[in-house]
């Protein structure tokens, strides 16, 4: 492989067209700059820049070789990230990307259950709306991914595992006037503030069919949420005064209604989330085969 010095004058004399830039880009001098350069050039046996007295420019060849320069200095750059990841978290640390649905109802039970098998091994929850777990799963930023896969395209080398579909909880504090409204439609729910977690494209898809489709629907849910964020923590501290309508897991609501803080709002339409657990198909790790059949446990 292209050595890194070579690739990086290589990348940097394609930017700035300027053997001068470059060397100062780098810190080197022109000399050690133009070292590496035909060090690039004997590598891939090719011609790469028209060289003038005041410039250098790509010849055809070098423009053909500039997107697969990047794509090798990307990843480079994720070797570089993913062997700083090791040394601060060590190999046993169990990676563990997740939806906020999901922390308290089911990640909890099995980790609970997998350090009382392995009491040494560490975790690290990454807690977020990711727009395309899969992709992040594959390259190898978590383990095992659990969260709401309402959308889940084709993934090569992805074990997928359907948990549960839970019916969507729609809460509002006990004063809260669509309480007294009867039963609602998710267009009732909109004609108040409100909040939950990241609605990605396939939830406000969903959304906008259940108001009925059409131009109106789609205008009605890109406005919605009022107040979109992924710490529940927040969501519920909304509730404590006759506000906000917020949607989300019914196990998260369940001290709140317990104390007759909040009280489900009635509804004439339900909507459930697709709960699944992700995993690579090829997977050597002790810790992630244990916290995958503790997650199996807990399937609906």
């Amino acid at each position: 492989m292209m050595n890194e010095n070579a690739l990086t004058a290589f990348l940097a004399l394609a930017e700035t067209g300027s053997f001068q830039n470059a060397a100062r880009a780098m810190g080197v001098s022109n000399a050690s700059l133009s070292r590496y350069v035909g060090q690039a050039e004997d590598h891939t046996g090719l011609v790469l820049f028209n060289r003038s007295r005041n410039s250098s420019t790509l010849t055809r060849a070098g423009q053909e070789f500039l997107p697969i320069a990047q794509a090798l200095r990307e990843d480079l750059n994720r070797y570089a990230t993913r062997v700083a990841g090791l040394r601060d978290t060590g190999p046993g640390t169990l990676l563990i990307g997740c939806g906020p649905l999901t922390t308290r109802t089911l990640i909890l039970p099995a980790l609970r259950a997998v350090r009382h098998v392995m009491p040494d091994l560490r975790f690290r929850i990454l807690v977020s709306a990711y727009a395309r777990p899969l992709d992040l799963l594959q390259a190898g930023d978590f383990d095992v991914f659990l969260g709401d896969l309402t959308y889940t395209p084709d993934a090569e080398d992805v074990e997928i595992m359907v948990m549960e579909k839970q019916q969507i909880q729609f809460v509002a504090h006990r004063d809260h006037e669509i309480h007294q409204r009867g039963p609602q439609t998710m267009a009732g729910i909109f004609e108040y503030p409100f909040a939950s977690p990241h609605l990605h494209k396939h939830w406000k898809a969903t959304l906008i069919k259940s108001l009925g489709s059409g131009a109106e629907a789609v205008e009605r849910v890109n406005a919605q949420p009022h107040i979109e964020c992924d710490d529940y923590n927040f969501l519920t501290g909304l509730l404590v005064e006759p506000d906000y309508v917020v949607g989300g897991m019914p196990d998260t609501f369940t001290e709140l209604i317990r104390t007759n803080t909040v009280k489900p709002v009635s509804m004439k339409q339900n909507l459930a989330w697709n709960i699944c657990a992700a995993r690579k198909s090829q997977n050597t790790s002790t810790a992630v085969e244990l916290f995958w059949n503790e997650l199996a446990n807990h399937r609906v």
